[in-house]
C-alpha cells in the first residue's frame, strides 16, 4: 500500500541521502578502503535521525534487544540503524523501506561492510508489511510516523508483527504547541507531514495491547544535533562542497531544514523523544 503522501515522501528522501558513490567518497576522503570498511565507518552518513548512532544505541537498549533476537527496522533508510542493531548488538535484522533508491543503497551498504548474513533489506511499506503475524521480538522505528497520516493501519500493523512479551521502540517526532516553521527533514510543506502529539501516540498503543513505558524527551539534544549541522553544512558550502557525503544541493537542503529544526525544537511546537511499548495482549 503506497499512498500519495508516501509516494511524495519517499521522492523527498531519495533526493537527500547519501547514495553509494557518496559514501565511498566519504571513506576515500578518510583513507578508509572499501575491503576494510566497517559498519561503524559508515555511521557519520547513514545515521540520519537526530542523535545518530548514540540514538540508535540507547533505543536499542531501551529496548532490551540482544543477540540473537528478530528485529524490524521500518523505515529504514540506507540501513545505519539496521547494521547497528546487527553489528553492536548481535540481533537479526530486516530492514524495510519504502524508497527504492534507500532500499537499493541500503542493500549496497550491507554488502560493503559484510553483514548480509544479519541485515536483510525489504522493499515495501509500512502500511502493508510482508510478514507473518508475531513474527518480530522487537519493532524499532526512528523518525518514520511524522511522514503517514494512516496512523491507525500504521500501528496496527507494528502490533501485529510483534510478538506477545516482544516491544515497538520508538524514537520519533510529535506535535507541541506553536507554529511550525518549514522546510522539514521530511517535508518541504505541511501536507507532506503528519506530526501528532505524544500522549495520541500512547493512547492508540494502549488501545493495541501494549503496556506503554514512559517518554523520554530528547527534544533539546535534538536542538544540539541541528545546531551541529548547520555548523556543518554551513563549513562544506563554504568551501564549494557538499557534506557528510552528500551533494551540494542535498546540502543545501538538509541545512535549510536544520534551521527551521532548531527553531521549532527550541520554540516547542516540534518535539522529539523515545518510547517503547511492550505488547501484552
Amino acid at each position: 500500500m503506497i499512498t500519495d503522501q508516501g509516494q511524495r515522501v519517499a521522492a523527498h528522501w531519495s533526493r537527500l541521502a547519501v547514495t553509494v558513490d557518496g559514501a565511498l567518497a566519504f571513506l576515500k576522503d578518510r583513507g578508509i578502503a572499501p575491503d576494510r570498511v566497517q559498519a561503524e565507518d559508515l555511521h557519520a552518513v547513514d545515521m540520519i535521525h537526530m542523535g545518530g548512532v548514540a540514538a540508535t544505541d540507547k533505543l536499542a537498549a531501551m529496548a532490551g534487544i540482544t543477540a540473537g533476537q528478530h528485529v524490524l527496522d521500518v523505515g529504514s533508510g540506507v540501513g545505519g540503524p539496521a547494521r547497528r542493531l546487527a553489528s553492536r548488538f548481535g540481533a537479526d535484522v530486516c530492514g524495510i523501506e519504502l524508497s527504492e533508491v534507500l532500499h537499493g543503497t541500503g542493500e549496497a551498504l550491507t554488502r560493503l561492510v559484510r553483514l548480509a548474513g544479519s541485515v536483510h533489506h525489504v522493499h515495501g511499506s509500512a502500511l502493508s508489511l510482508p510478514f507473518g503475524d508475531a513474527t518480530f521480538d522487537a519493532v524499532v522505528m526512528q523518525h518514520v510516523a511524522m511522514q503517514i497520516t494512516e496512523k491507525d493501519p500504521l500501528f496496527a500493523e507494528l502490533a501485529r508483527v510483534v510478538r506477545p512479551g516482544g516491544c515497538l521502540a520508538l524514537h520519533e517526532l510529535f506535535s507541541g504547541e506553536g507554529e511550525i516553521h518549514y522546510p522539514l527533514p521530511w517535508a518541504t510543506e505541511p501536507s507532506m507531514s503528519s506530526l501528532e502529539p505524544v500522549e495520541a501516540c500512547a493512547d492508540r498503543l494502549a488501545r493495541l495491547g501494549f503496556a506503554v513505558g514512559p517518554f523520554v524527551d530528547e527534544s533539546e539534544e535534538g536542538r544540539r544535533f541541528h545546531a551541529a549541522n548547520i555548523a556543518a553544512y554551513e563549513r562544506a558550502l563554504a568551501a564549494d562542497q557538499g557534506a557528510h557525503g552528500l551533494s551540494v544541493d542535498a546540502t543545501k537542503a538538509r541545512l535549510a531544514a536544520s534551521v527551521a529544526m532548531e527553531h521549532n525544537l527550541a520554540s516547542g511546537s516540534v518535539r522529539v523523544g523515545m518510547l517503547v511499548a511492550r505488547r501484552v495482549a
